[in-house]
């Protein structure tokens, strides 16, 4: 049977499937018919779970057997209990993209085992939750093509790679994550220029600041307030009311709610301005990521920025549209921000599922991501200038056109004979660049063994790669070439063995329609 691909756009709290196979860009309906599936995952008692719609309508009614915006947990030690399994973000994200893989082989009249999908990730994703969703669609039965970042997706979306006179700041507020980058052209290539963003920063904010102004007019409402904070219903409750406010206030200058419990009655309205006055902050933070990523592709050469690309559904909140268009001077597009990214991840699966044939010019001119964090080595001192305590070296520094092959970074031992090393390599943890290890995160730990007996201070070649989905690889020679065997893993990243667990644990739950 021939392969169908697939776009799968797995947002923190909606996800998006779209298709180009037979020609043409084509939705792919969640269960119920809608364009988006909540990435919501609810667990029966009998061992079955549900996707999206119906899964979101339990939140209220059993929060406990709920899980919500696990997107943020990825690459983290986060395990959760159901009934008599446990599962990882990455088992819960494989849930998910069962229920969408479903979707769409029901849409396409084909077996889940042949599609092929490429699956989005935020550009400011580390390495360890770029990995974390790899495992997530290897547990899924899914054949994952390529991880792509949001951005890049947005480009082929918006024909960035085909516009070689604008260049574009794209702006990807999601409901978990944010993103923010430059694209252009550089000697006729559409690329990536630099990224930024937080990974933890998204619509999911600003409902919860939506929430804390709706449980302040019920206090003054009510005397029984704790009480109500301790009921999980209403709590479910006032946080979908929150959510509804929010898209109210895009189209409104306020918003009214009524709300019960019990015999009380709540009266609720909230204004556009007093909830931008409350969410100030949360603005500002996106701008700070603006400010980097434009100063950096500045510094690296980009031309002028001409236009603002705004990408996920929490741009449609009239605050950002009126920051961007004040703060840059700029012309902002939005052109059904919640999909784009979907969209975006089909052309590029259409293009990397199709046969390569020779002497055939691509369709497909493909966008150069970059390294999004910098990259550097846990080093001891052990030569002039010496350093009393461990450090950084940096190895690769953040916006790095990707893939990158076999960097070398030169290291050496300690001691005489030394016949063990071990390496570990840190990832920029904050908005800037330190040698702190403190101020980074540990994502790859090594031990390289059998090196050659020599006096201390001996050379130690490491290679590092990194593919175009930002994914990481590392060797190590002697100093006269010869490969050194090497252990390791990346730490927060599931391995073998927990892989296959996981995917026994999924395929033992019953997807419910």
């Amino acid at each position: 049977m021939t392969s169908h691909t697939i776009g799968i756009d797995l947002g923190t709290t909606y996800s998006c499937v779209y298709t180009c196979s037979g020609g043409g860009e084509r939705l792919i309906p969640a269960a119920d018919g809608a364009d988006l599936t909540p990435s919501v995952v609810y667990f029966e008692d009998d061992g079955s779970v549900s996707v999206g719609a119906e899964a979101k309508s339990h939140v209220q009614d059993d929060p406990d057997n709920v899980v919500v915006g696990i997107k943020r947990q990825m690459g983290r030690e986060f395990p959760l209990q159901f009934g008599n399994e446990i599962l990882t973000p990455e088992g819960i994200s494989a849930v998910i993209l069962k229920r969408l893989a479903k979707d769409a082989s029901n849409a396409l009249n084909c077996r889940t085992s042949d599609l092929k999908a490429v699956i989005t990730v935020p550009a400011y994703f580390g390495v360890a939750e770029k990995e974390a969703t790899h495992a997530a669609a290897r547990i899924a039965g899914l054949e994952c093509l390529e991880l792509l970042a949001e951005p890049v997706a947005a480009g082929y979306a918006y024909g960035a790679h085909k516009d070689s006179t604008t260049t574009s700041l794209v702006f990807d507020l999601g409901g978990g994550t944010f993103d923010v980058a430059v694209i252009g052209i550089d000697q006729g290539t559409p690329r990536i220029w630099a990224v930024d963003g937080e990974t933890r920063l998204g619509g999911l904010d600003w409902d919860a600041r939506l929430t804390d102004i709706l449980w302040e007019q019920i206090e003054h409402q009510s005397s029984d307030s704790e009480d109500l904070r301790a009921d999980e219903e209403f709590v479910g409750e006032l946080s979908a009311a929150a959510e509804q406010i929010k898209r109210q206030l895009s189209q409104s200058m306020s918003a009214p709610k009524t709300m019960r419990y019990g015999r009380q009655k709540f009266s609720l309205s909230v204004a556009r301005g007093v909830f931008e006055e409350a969410t100030r902050d949360l603005v500002l933070q996106c701008g700070q990521s603006v400010e980097r990523v434009t100063a950096a592709a500045r510094t690296l050469g980009a031309p002028h920025i001409g236009r603002a690309l705004l990408v996920g559904g929490s741009t449609r909140m009239p605050m950002i549209r009126d920051y961007l268009a004040r703060s840059l001077n700029l012309p902002v597009e939005i052109n059904d921000p919640d999909k784009a990214v979907a969209r975006g991840a089909a052309v590029l699966a259409e293009h990397l599922g199709r046969p390569t044939l020779i002497n055939r010019p691509s369709e497909v001119e493909r966008i150069t991501p970059v390294l999004p964090r910098s990259i550097g080595l846990y080093i001891h001192s052990s030569c002039e200038p010496w350093r009393p305590e461990p450090y950084i070296l940096s190895a690769l520094t953040a916006n790095t056109p990707l893939p990158i092959a076999h960097h070398e970074v030169s290291v050496a031992t300690i001691l005489h004979n030394q016949e063990r090393a071990r390496i570990r390599l840190y990832e920029q943890g904050g908005a800037v660049v330190s040698e702190r290890p403190e101020d980074n995160r540990l994502i790859f730990d090594g031990e390289v063994s059998e090196i050659p007996q020599a006096s201390g201070g001996s050379e130690i070649k490491l290679l590092i790669s990194v593919g175009m989905d930002g994914r990481i690889a590392v060797t190590a020679r002697s100093r006269k070439n010869k490969p050194l065997p090497m252990e390791c893993f990346i730490e927060g990243v599931l391995d073998d063995s927990e892989v296959a667990r996981q995917t026994q644990a999924v395929a033992g739950l019953i997807l419910a329609d």
